[in-house]
């Protein structure tokens, strides 16, 4: 008898919840699709409405973006918007870091019902990540991709219009493995937009993936060179004048003088590309240069410069240490010198006076002698 009850239990349940899933599954948009649309540089997603709407029930449609795969997290939510229609397009620059659609119906005048639990759906996502496109000289821009899968003769498009596409014809990689293209021969910073279109196949599916680049993003050229001369009293950094576009750019001088520290100074078209700084003749100067594209222009820059150096560190208190040390060691040395001449030479410089006791006696010693002399002739 409990067996039969449980058994009856069981039957009600899962019927109960089959209805339940029912419900909320046929309120749901159904079939929904996402495409990338070639023709229009546009992402498409299309469904179809509730499978049963009661009489009088209108329903609208909620899309959403997130950037993280299906099912997401709330946190990757990127943008959401209402319709009424059963389809919603987005340009190519509104999905570029989108990877997921969700979708929920919102009814209306449908007594309880109030919206419909959301359904996802995966956007395609391309083989090729990290594209990049540099303008680096005048008309010449280089674009470089990374594959995502072993992809071959992979073909490159671009324009500066959707609808008038046009062939890369010089590619760069390795062998049938194409990673980058070399484009020439426009004045691609005149593009507002550089449309992008990659086609091929991979494993037998077609591949066509778009992208979107603004080419006034991504400027560069060559480091500049730098040649600094001397005007009187001042230094003169000249550096090389740019390639293209020069009202577009700023010249950043690091200058270090004496070890000091960078001093930061700029030069543009107005000023020759150069700088004027006071010299120090102490002092020894590196200078380093950095094309900066303006941000009224667009944005990049080039590589710093390698170093140039000017002059010497000297010690600016050298002469009066010199001073200092020089002429005490000579006054030393001369008064040695004279010590070693005077000792030599000290008995003509200074002869012997002889004592008065002794002159005296010498005196005495003379007369005595005299008056011998002369006892002695007289006697004979």
């Amino acid at each position: 008898m409990l067996r039969r009850y449980w058994e009856i239990f069981l039957i009600i349940y899962f019927s109960f919840m089959c209805v339940v899933v029912d419900t909320v599954s046929v309120h749901q948009p159904q079939h929904p699709s996402v495409s990338w649309e070639t023709n229009h540089f546009s992402v498409t997603a299309q469904w179809s409405e509730p499978a049963v709407l009661d009489a009088g029930c209108k329903a609208t449609y909620n899309v959403e973006l997130y950037s993280m795969k299906c099912p997401p997290e709330k946190a990757s939510y990127i943008s959401e918007w209402p319709t009424q229609e059963l389809n919603y397009t987005w340009h190519i620059y509104e999905v570029i870091d989108a990877k997921c659609v969700a979708l929920h119906t919102i009814f209306q005048g449908c007594g309880n019902k109030t919206y419909s639990n959301q359904v996802y759906k995966d956007i395609p996502q391309p083989q090729v990540k990290n594209i990049s496109c540099v303008y680096y000289a005048e008309k010449k821009m280089n674009c470089t991709w990374n594959l995502i899968s072993n992809t071959s003769e992979l073909q490159f498009f671009y324009s500066d219009k959707k609808d008038s596409l046009k062939p890369c014809v010089i590619y760069t990689g390795n062998g049938p493995m194409r990673t980058g293209c070399h484009l020439y021969g426009e004045e691609f910073l005149s593009y507002d937009w550089l449309y992008i279109l990659f086609n091929g196949t991979h494993e037998g599916r077609p591949i066509r993936n778009m992208f979107l680049k603004n080419p006034r993003e991504s400027v560069t050229s060559q480091p500049p060179k730098l040649h600094i001369t001397r005007d009187r009293d001042l230094l003169v950094f000249q550096s090389s004048r740019p390639d293209f576009k020069e009202e577009c750019w700023l010249y950043i001088f690091h200058i270090n003088k004496c070890s000091e520290g960078d001093q930061v100074h700029t030069g543009d078209k107005h000023s020759n590309w150069s700088v004027r700084v006071p010299y120090d003749e102490a002092c020894r100067y590196t200078v380093r240069v950095q094309a900066n594209y303006s941000y009224l222009c667009g944005k990049g820059a080039s590589d710093w410069s390698e170093p140039e150096d000017y002059g010497a560190n000297n010690d600016p208190l050298w002469s009066l240490k010199a001073t200092v040390v020089v002429i005490p060691v000579i006054m030393s040395c001369c008064l040695l010198m004279a010590l070693i001449l005077f000792r030599r030479y000290k008995d003509k410089i200074l002869p012997k006076v002889p004592e008065p006791s002794l002159l005296f006696s010498d005196v005495f010693n003379d007369k005595n002698e005299g008056k011998i002399t002369k006892v002695i002739s007289d006697h004979i």
